[in-house]
């Protein structure tokens, strides 16, 4: 008997204890810092007239004594709600249609390819970002650049490669605000120019991927919805790109300079030895 009234009275004061703590909690909610309870203690001097307009959103007014008193959770969200316009919302929405036909003309094809030259520095390179990074987390690039995007203000490409461990260490802001922009060594070396496309076997054949697969081996992430209209494909819907589009095959290979050298064999004698 004694346990039971020892687990009784421990239930009733958890009980009590966790009503207490929800009533404070939605009590604070609706009693501002801010507003009535301060408005009130205003003199009349400080009162706003007829003439005058209410202070702006997200503009908290000072007390007599210059110390801005804190703002309550509602009014936060109050606030937050009143910056965001319909057509903030209305520029993140996608503008792509899936079902829409594709058309591409050759100038569309090299206007395309000149845009995605202006973020490398030669074909083949990785592309520079063209927005502030923290350089903190990778997190941070892989919400946004692990399915792509395209929104009325927005062209958000896809990732074309497994995701790494640091994305900073091939991808540079383009206009670094830590360093200077400044060539870190004078050099000759040019890169080969884009293609415009690979060969085909005869007229009407899919045509042969011009590049390598290496890091490329998500081909929506430049021929898909998040892509340039230039070189995005006309059939998005198909799965498997290198059924019908195959490799180079000198594209592939690694050139070697010169012959690998192996180190020489062991010598095999055949004297046999009898003993002496």
């Amino acid at each position: 008997m004694t346990t039971d009234r020892t687990s009784n009275a421990a239930l009733l004061t958890a009980f009590v204890i966790m009503s207490v703590a929800v009533a404070g909690y939605f009590t604070g909610l609706q009693a501002p810092m801010n507003s009535n309870s301060v408005d009130s203690e205003r003199s009349p001097a400080n009162q706003l007239t007829e003439s005058e307009e209410p202070p702006e959103v997200g503009v908290v007014p000072a007390t007599d004594n210059g110390v801005i008193p804190a703002t309550d959770y509602s009014e936060m969200v109050r606030m937050t709600a009143a910056r965001r316009t319909p057509d903030d919302l209305a520029s993140l929405k996608s503008s792509i249609d899936p079902l829409a036909e594709i058309r591409i003309r050759p100038e569309d094809k090299l206007m395309a390819l000149q845009q995605r030259s202006q973020n490398r520095a030669f074909n083949g390179a990785p592309p520079t970002v063209p927005h502030p990074i923290d350089q903190q987390s990778d997190v941070s690039c892989i919400a946004c650049h692990r399915n792509g995007a395209v929104t009325s203000s927005l062209l958000i490409p896809k990732m074309s490669h497994t995701m790494m461990a640091n994305c900073t260490q091939c991808h540079v802001e383009s206009e670094p605000r830590h360093l200077p922009s400044v060539v870190f060594r004078e050099n000759l070396f040019t890169g080969l120019p884009a293609p415009t496309g690979g060969p085909r076997a005869f007229p009407g054949a899919p045509p042969q991927m011009p590049h390598t697969t290496w890091m490329r081996s998500d081909c929506m992430s430049c021929h898909g919805y998040s892509g340039r209209h230039g070189i995005r494909t006309t059939h998005p819907w198909r799965s498997n790109c290198l059924q019908c589009h195959t490799p180079s095959a000198t594209l592939e290979q690694t050139l070697q300079h010169t012959e690998p050298q192996f180190l020489p064999g062991p010598e095999i004698s055949n004297n046999q030895n009898n003993g002496p």
